[in-house]
This record gives structure tokens, C-alpha cells and sequence, in this order.
């Protein structure tokens, strides 16, 4: 933990600081810095609020009230009192206007709540959905991650074959003006040669062009400053040979959708349980302070209270009617995941086969290409073999070579995605060493 926010502090706080970094330590800043997983992980927290407020299902309200009252009435005019001093008798006093504050604390003990007790449990099924689909998002982020730094480093492989072809472009062009000049060569050869290097200009422009967007891409996942230089220290494993790994594990997003259509349909069941009555305990306990009448007085009640509502103007059936519409809807979703999952784990397996079988043919045949422009070049120079034959054989063994270097990466992106769609973590399908 304190090595990886060395790491970190090191990438964030120093301006202009290279960012020499292994996958780990750049999976280890993903799992910090990424916006899906704070989105994800924000979502997951909302959850367990609404959750933490179900808890008024069985949980009591206690509230306190305070109110200053003045107030006048027939019923306390003229009212009977004793006369004071011998003999008795009767005098009629005016005990109003009364003025007096009224402190009271009140408490409310749900004792049975049949739809709010229904909406916690889809609220507790809301949240390990949300758990559920947090840890989705981490084992595809971890997927992403290691997609985008193993193409910066196919990327960086490319611009290496391009350097290569255009130094030897340029070195067909030197012999063809070398040859022209002694009238060896057609003025044609030298201006194909002088064509060609041209092109192989153009493509280390833009592949350098690529790798700046590649590496802004990676930046913006890692939250790394913009203006920071980046380097990578692992390059593009050799691809593992495919292999099962046997049964797939339960993904984490069809569990978090399966928990979805659970958690929707207790919702629709909570609001049809809105015709229950609910029952609750009352207690309060209130003081009075004021009017020497009133001065002191304090009193208590405890009540059992019964809540029916017969009739909310057709509130009640459109809610059902809305979450019931809800439900469905989610399980649509829940058979567009299986349908996908069931489709990517069919092709995962094929794709990492065939991307694997590429790979070793085109090892086969960038090797071939490099012996026949190596062939090829020698017969220029002897004078036995054409501008046209070197050009091809040139062209040719660029384009093997690009092959190889996108069909290896392609290799390895296919079984970490086999590993991913099967449930597993895709790192260690990647041949990455730790």
C-alpha cells in the first residue's frame, strides 16, 4: 500500500516528472483514479443511503414540538367561582385571554409496516446488485487498463519497424541515384526510390502521431497531467498458447442484473402491499408554562393508531402500474446480458485460437519477407534484379512486419478477453510477468 502511493504521489505531485510505469503500478492507479469506478462505487453508496432509510420500517420517530399559544373563549368567560370571606358565595371570573408555551415530545414505534418492511429488502437487494456491478467494473477496467498500455507499446514497436523501413528506403535511394548517375539504372528506379522513402517519411509521421493520442487515452484513464512524459516499461508479451480453464465462473454483471429484476419486482410488490394497514404505538408527554391556570400542568397519552388509506385517487395503481413497467424492463435487460454473455463466451475461445494461429504464421512469414528483401537487395547492388523486385520485396516485408506486431497484441487482448468473459481476472492470460 505505501509503495503504491509513492507511485502515485510521484505521477500527480512532481510537475514534468517521467512516468515510468509497470501494469501493476498502472492497474494499482486505475483502481484510484478512474472516473467509471468512482461513478460505480459513487452509485453504490446512493444505494445503501436509500437503504439506511428503510430503516423507518421498524425503527421509531422521535420528534419534540414546542408552540406559544394565546387564546380567548366563551367557555372561559364568565365562568363560576367561589367568593372569597363569609358568607359563601358565587362570583363569575373571566379566566381569558389564556397565554401560555406548550413543550412536548412525541414518539412514533412503527409496529407494522407491510410495504415499508418490502421496501427495505428491495433496497438491501439494490445494494449487493450495486456491490455486484462495482466489482464488473473493476475485473473490465483491469481488461482496459492493460489494452491500452500494451497498444501504446505496439504502437511504439511499429514506429521502431517504420524507422527501419524508411532508413532502408533510404539506402535504396542512395544506391538508385548512385546507379543512375553511372547509368546502371533507369531514371524511373531512381524516382520510385525516391518515392518510396517519401512514403516511409509519412508513416513514422503518423505513427508518432498515433502514439501521442494512445498515450493521451492512457493518461486520461490514469488521471495523469497531460503535459507529463510517459514511459512504459513492459512490452507486449508473447502470446500464451490457449488453453481451457474449464467451467466459467459466475460474472459479476449478470449477478448484479439478476439481483436488478429481484430487487424491481420486490419493489412492485412493496407498493400493491401499500392496501395493508399500518399500525403504529403513539406516545407523548407535554408540559405547559404560562397563566397561572395553566401554570405547571402536564400530561401524557399513549395511543395505538391504525393508518387504512382506502383511496389516494389512483396513486396507489399508478405507482404498481410504473414499477411494474420497471421490472420489466430490467428483465429485458437480465436476457440482453445472457444473450451477449452466452455470445462472447462462444466466440472468445475461436478468436483467441485463430489470433494465436495468426501470430505463428505471420512470425513464419515476416521471417521469410526479411530473407526475401535481404535476396533482393543483394541482387540490386549486383545489378541482376530490378528497382521494382526491391520495392515489392521492401513493401512486402513492412507489411509483415506490422502484421506481426498487431496479430502478437491481438494474440494477447484475445485471451485476457477469454479469461474476462469466462469470469476470470485477465491479467494472467496476458504472459505479463509480475
Amino acid at each position: 500500500m505505501v509503495y503504491r502511493w509513492a507511485i502515485i504521489i510521484a505521477i500527480f505531485l512532481i510537475p514534468g516528472a517521467a512516468s515510468a510505469l509497470s501494469l501493476e503500478e498502472a492497474l494499482s492507479i486505475a483502481g484510484e483514479q478512474a472516473t467509471t469506478l468512482q461513478i460505480l462505487a459513487a452509485e453504490t453508496r446512493q444505494a445503501q443511503a436509500i437503504r439506511q432509510q428503510s430503516s423507518q420500517a421498524f425503527l421509531p420517530t422521535i420528534s419534540a414540538d414546542a408552540a406559544w399559544l394565546r387564546a380567548d373563549s366563551s367557555l372561559i368567560s364568565g365562568v363560576p367561582m367561589p367568593a372569597p370571606g363569609a358568607p359563601l358565595g358565587i362570583q363569575r371570573i373571566d379566566l381569558g385571554p389564556v397565554e401560555v408555551t406548550l413543550t412536548g415530545v412525541q414518539v412514533v414505534q412503527p409496529l407494522f409496516h407491510a410495504d415499508a418492511l418490502v421496501q427495505r429488502k428491495s433496497a438491501e437487494l439494490n445494494v449487493n446488485a450495486r456491490k455486484y456491478a462495482e466489482q464488473w467494473g473493476k475485473q473490465a477496467l483491469r481488461l482496459e487498463v492493460a489494452r491500452q498500455y500494451f497498444h501504446i507499446q505496439s504502437l511504439l514497436e511499429h514506429q521502431e519497424a517504420v524507422v527501419m523501413s524508411r532508413s532502408a528506403a533510404r539506402k535504396a535511394a542512395l544506391l538508385a541515384e548512385a546507379g543512375y548517375e553511372e547509368g546502371l539504372v533507369s531514371r524511373i528506379d531512381m524516382e520510385q526510390a525516391d518515392a518510396e522513402h517519401s512514403a516511409a517519411e509519412a508513416r513514422v509521421i503518423q505513427v508518432q502521431a498515433a502514439i501521442l493520442k494512445a498515450q493521451y487515452g492512457l493518461k486520461s484513464l490514469l488521471g495523469i497531467d497531460m503535459h507529463n512524459p510517459l514511459e512504459l516499461t513492459e512490452s507486449v508479451p508473447q502470446p500464451l498458447p490457449p488453453y481451457d480453464i474449464g467451467e466459467p465462473l459466475s460474472r459479476k454483471d449478470l449477478q448484479a442484473r439478476e439481483l436488478a429484476v429481484e430487487a424491481a419486482d420486490t419493489r412492485t410488490n412493496a407498493f400493491e402491499a401499500e392496501w395493508i394497514p399500518r399500525l403504529n404505538l403513539l406516545a407523548r408527554q407535554q408540559w405547559a408554562q404560562g397563566d397561572k391556570v395553566l401554570d405547571g400542568a402536564d400530561g401524557w397519552l399513549v395511543a395505538v393508531n391504525l393508518q387504512w388509506t382506502l383511496f389516494d385517487g389512483f396513486g396507489r395503481q399508478g405507482r404498481i402500474a410504473e414499477a411494474r413497467a420497471e421490472a420489466q424492463k430490467v428483465r429485458v435487460k437480465l436476457e440482453e446480458t445472457r444473450r451477449f454473455i452466452h455470445r462472447e463466451q462462444a466466440i472468445a475461445m475461436k478468436q483467441w485460437q485463430a489470433s494465436f494461429s495468426i501470430w505463428q504464421a505471420a512470425n513464419k512469414s515476416a521471417q521469410a519477407a526479411e530473407r526475401a528483401a535481404h535476396l533482393a537487395t543483394r541482387r540490386y547492388e549486383e545489378g541482376v534484379g530490378s528497382m521494382t523486385d526491391l520495392l515489392a520485396a521492401r513493401a512486402r516485408l513492412d507489411r509483415e512486419r506490422a502484421l506481426l506486431i498487431d496479430s502478437r497484441y491481438q494474440a494477447v487482448l484475445a485471451g485476457m478477453n477469454y479469461h474476462l468473459q469466462n469470469g476470470r481476472d485477465p491479467i494472467p492470460a496476458s504472459g505479463a510477468q509480475p
